[in-house]
């Protein structure tokens, strides 16, 4: 059996053709990512594989880094939520910390809701400009989401915006953490469609029909159905199968895996020969989910980062920008630009002026942006222009330019700038692009801080693996020594890891030092992180592996991967000053009640649901044959020298495969 795998990254989209009886890739591409337009870097990766080996596939799975960039950055679509029977007080004092947006732009509802009408009423102006809508209630597994269905009923019907219900993702009680990640995946919803549908579209213009599936955070698979719903799902999916490919690659027992894309640098950590997964679910950001997952630990830094300057000198942001090269090969006229900025720049300027804005979107005949932001767009539509360039265009100058914040947030307009890979360019390890455009912009950096060109090519690898190091070792002290979790952040945290750093360079034999190893090998995954890894593994007295396939790994991931699902049912004793009054048991559709006596009959019930729910969510996600268990746990501490049973959770385990005819319908019409 043959199947696909593609990987799109915010960079690059890979694709490989994976033969499940040889174990063998036997055919692979590597294309840039349009952000403009998706389907032509997936054509582009298409047209490198074997057309034959093509017609022979069975499926074809996806994995993308779009979700968790989305997070990084903070674009994605706008979204509102709406939260039902939660004190705004609670959200006022804890939003920040989950990642929600503040108060005064959440919709709050009492519960129980007294007048639908007013809501209705409501919405119709202040919802206007939102993409879709999250509705999570406090307390919903005690009444299976009513109130949320309700509102969501309502918002169809008069908006015709789509809607996520919290309760339907997650059944977890921590409202605000439910309502983060509802928001997350509202926000994703545009994301992920655009990548699925032109996934789709590429598809059907080249004669293919395959079943199409999608990696999910915990490495498994889902449809493509499944996933148009919960999007969130995909938030760390790219790291994911880079995971599954790095372990199936390299057999180590213990390992960092470091997957370094052009956005960011995604860590997970193999021990005992098995992944680690997060118990509370992942965090990404400032985002706090209930997204069960692999333990992957997501910071800014790739090939594509923009290398900046302030008075300090360089630094590497966690922003995402288009290398020069990269620029300069579809617009030369970039070329020009930068030679005269060079030119007329006698003097150290702080403000990066070699950066250029690039029109991603047409809003033209959008009204929810303001008569400035069109012209600004506008300005943009015939070619990218340079940042004092553009501010010019509009009547402004470079420091007036805050208004293009949410453009780029949104992902309408995007930077380009000066980045590692173009400083690979002009060293030699990287060569796909004429290095003419990065050395004017190291150039002009180099006349604002005072280096030469040589010079900042040496200072950005150095900060990189600096970059690199530092977060290596914040994973490995969160991982081994959680005390220091606490501290990140503090002057005495950055000092503590300089220190490390420090000394690990030098090799200083003080009358003492710090010095921080680790016996898990690094095994780097990305077409970049070979320049870096084995300095930094040298650094943390290890070793650095980088397997084969290392550059389409993300791709391999996707394609090995299988549908796995866990389904917790509760069942909760009820009290009261008797005794037990009554069980409930918290099911699938509905919340079933037995008498003080039934507990058996509960516990019977609480385990077929949990086999019930496992496989229904298991074939929502599209697998077709599986194997279902269920594991029992009981809370029951000791008090006076009895048992006093909380709570049991039975917890349906189902695995499957997903081969066979696609269901899903077509994202597009």
């Amino acid at each position: 059996m043959k199947g696909i795998g593609i990987d799109t990254g915010g960079t690059y989209t890979d694709a490989v053709i994976f033969d499940f009886d040889t174990h063998e890739v036997l055919s692979q591409g590597k294309a840039l990512t349009t952000k403009r337009d998706l389907k032509i870097g997936i054509s582009n990766v298409l047209d490198q594989l074997s057309p034959d080996l093509l017609k022979e596939a069975q499926f074809l799975s996806l994995s993308t880094t779009l979700a968790t960039n989305a997070c990084v950055e903070g674009i994605g679509g706008r979204a509102k939520l709406v939260f039902i029977g939660v004190e705004p007080k609670t959200v006022e004092e804890f939003y920040a910390s989950y990642g929600l947006p503040h108060p005064s732009e959440i919709y709050f509802l009492e519960k129980p809701v007294k007048n639908w009408e007013t809501f209705q009423e409501d919405i119709k102006e202040s919802f206007l400009e939102y993409d879709s809508v999250a509705i999570v209630e406090i307390f919903a597994q005690q009444d299976q989401g009513t109130y949320e269905k309700e509102a969501r009923s309502i918002i169809e019907k008069t908006l015709n915006l789509p809607c996520v219900c919290g309760y339907e993702l997650f059944q977890e009680l921590n409202v605000l953490k439910r309502g983060s990640s509802a928001l997350l995946n509202a926000r994703l919803l545009p994301v992920i469609k655009s990548f699925l549908s032109s996934i789709q579209e590429v598809l059907q213009k080249r004669g293919l029909s395959l079943p199409i599936v999608v990696v999910r955070s915990d490495g498994s698979l889902m449809s493509l159905a499944y996933t148009l719903k919960h999007p969130v799902d995909t938030l760390l999916c790219g790291p994911a199968a880079s995971i599954m490919a790095g372990t199936e690659l390299t057999h180590q027992a213990d390992a960092l895996i470091v997957d370094m894309g052009g956005t960011t640098t995604d860590v997970a950590i193999v021990k005992d020969k098995f992944p680690v997964t997060v118990r509370s679910g992942i965090s990404i950001g400032t985002w706090k989910t209930f997204v069960k997952g692999l333990y992957v630990d997501t910071f800014g830094l790739g090939g594509d980062s923009a290398i900046r300057f302030d008075k300090n000198g360089l630094f590497v942001d966690t922003r995402r920008v288009v290398p020069l090269c990269c620029l300069a090969a579809e617009y030369p006229s970039i070329l020009s630009d930068l030679r005269d900025l060079i030119k007329r720049t006698e003097r150290p300027n702080l403000f990066c002026l070699h950066e250029c804005f690039i029109l991603l979107q047409d809003i033209s005949q959008s009204p929810a942006y303001s008569d400035l932001e069109k012209r600004f767009c506008q300005a943009l539509k015939s070619r990218p222009l340079r940042i004092d360039l553009a501010a010019k265009a509009v009547g402004r100058d470079v420091y007036g330019l805050k208004f293009t914040e949410r453009l780029e947030q949104e992902g309408i307009v995007m930077r380009a700038g000066l980045t590692p890979t173009d400083i690979m360019h002009l060293r030699g390890d990287f060569s796909r692009y004429d290095p003419e455009a990065s050395r004017l912009g190291a150039a002009f950096v180099g006349l604002c801080t005072g280096f030469s060109v040589d010079g900042i090519c040496e200072q950005a690898y150095e900060l990189v693996r600096k970059k690199l190091y530092f977060n290596l070792a914040r994973i490995l002290l969160k991982f081994e020594h959680p005390y220091f979790e606490k501290e990140e952040g503090t002057r005495f945290y950055d000092q503590f890891l300089e220190d490390c750093y420090q000394t690990a360079k030098t090799s200083a034999d003080g009358f003492s030092s710090l010095l921080l190893t680790t016996k898990a090998s690094l095994v780097g995954i990305g077409a970049p992180i070979h320049i870096f890894l084995e300095d930094v593994a040298k650094l943390l007295g290890t070793t650095a592996l980088i397997p084969p396939y290392a550059p389409v790994a993300n791709a391999l991931g996707a394609a090995i991967g299988n549908v796995s699902v866990t389904f917790p049912v509760e069942l909760k004793p009820v009290y009261s000053t008797a005794g037990i009054e009554e069980y409930l048991v918290f099911g699938l559709h509905e919340t079933l009640h037995f008498d003080r006596e039934s507990l058996e009959a509960a516990r019977h019930a609480a385990m077929e649901e949990a086999r019930r729910g496992a496989v229904e969510k298991l074939l929502e996600r599209g697998a077709i044959d599986y194997e279902v268990t269920v594991d029992t746990s009981v809370t029951a501490p000791t008090v006076d020298s009895e048992e006093l049973l909380l709570k049991e959770v039975y917890t349906g385990k189902a695995k499957g495969k997903i081969h066979g005819e696609s269901k899903d319908h077509p994202v597009f019409p």
